[in-house]
């Protein structure tokens, strides 16, 4: 049981303190170069038509909410040594122990969305402004206003749920068969993993 609430502590921090050291890690990057302030203008006001920041803001939501059921936690201690039999032994205690943690999870992330939220929004416009010129950001504002980009902004959501299902019926759930239909050479190529390393020499 401790070794699972260690795992636990470190789980909940591990999104934290994840971000820090990867910026470490990686080199800095090159400066950016300068947005001229016309294509930044309309680049906003397109950023602000195609609404990016509603689509972030459902997408974090989502996010959200499933830290806040206790969801994210219990996933990610599905997989430590001696979770599944202590969690089955205590079903009520551990779902509300989860519920709690994950609801003080999703408060931290909740406040770090609302605090750099609008950052993003500022450099989603910078990217659009610093990708296309003044003349191509006036075309895609100018279309998006159009019916038809109206049209195209309403509808497009419907479609990609078709599109995502369509490839988790069929692509993901045939890859499901196949790898259970190879399951003999996965076994093969992983049994070295399972031999005892044969003793070091004195």
């Amino acid at each position: 049981m401790k070794s699972i609430l260690a795992a636990t502590a470190l789980l909940l921090t591990a999104p934290l303190l994840s971000a820090p050291a990867l910026a470490q890690a990686r080199p800095a990057p090159a400066r950016a170069a300068p947005v001229d302030p016309a294509a930044r203008q309309v680049a906003a006001a397109l950023v602000a038509q195609i609404g990016i920041k509603a689509q972030l803001q459902r997408q974090m939501n989502a996010n959200i909410a499933q830290m806040k059921s206790g969801a994210v936690i219990r996933s990610m201690l599905a997989g430590q040594p001696g979770f599944i039999p202590a969690y089955q032994a205590n079903k009520a205690k551990f779902d509300a122990a989860m519920a709690k943690a994950g609801t003080i999870q999703a408060g931290i992330a909740q406040k770090v969305v609302d605090q750099n939220i609008d950052a993003v929004i500022a450099d989603a416009t910078n990217a659009y402004a610093r990708s296309f010129t003044l003349a191509e950001l006036n075309g895609l504002l100018a279309f998006y206003r159009s019916p038809l980009g109206v049209a195209l902004q309403n509808k497009q959501p419907g479609v990609a749920v078709q599109i995502a299902q369509s490839s988790a019926t069929r692509i993901g759930q045939k890859i499901d068969v196949a790898v259970k239909a190879n399951e003999a050479k996965l076994r093969e190529a992983l049994a070295p993993l399972n031999s005892t390393p044969p003793p070091a020499a004195k």
